[in-house]
């Protein structure tokens, strides 16, 4: 695995300790860097999911950068946040 490629976790319905446990196997593939993606009705659970890994983790994670914007699906603009952590 190659330390300069970011992962993307798209967040979707599974249940959040789900998505930490990716991500910590992620991390210990030694990947440095994880993009936390949720769109629509799941941004949310984008942003719940990375506040349960910082009370978790602690200072061994950092928040890298923010995104947020919207896409075009269809006929319609669906927003979107894409939170960055690095593995500190």
């Amino acid at each position: 695995m190659s330390e300069a490629r970011a992962y993307k976790i798209s967040v979707g319905r599974r249940s959040i300790s789900d998505y930490m446990t990716s991500i910590a196997i992620i991390f210990n593939q030694g990947v440095k860097s994880v993009v936390i993606r949720g769109s629509g009705d799941n941004i949310h659970r984008a942003v719940t999911l990375y506040n349960v890994l910082k009370s978790r983790l602690g200072d061994s994670i950092k928040l890298v950068n923010v995104k947020i914007g919207s896409e075009k699906r269809g006929s319609k603009y669906v927003p979107y946040i894409e939170i960055e952590i690095e593995r500190a």
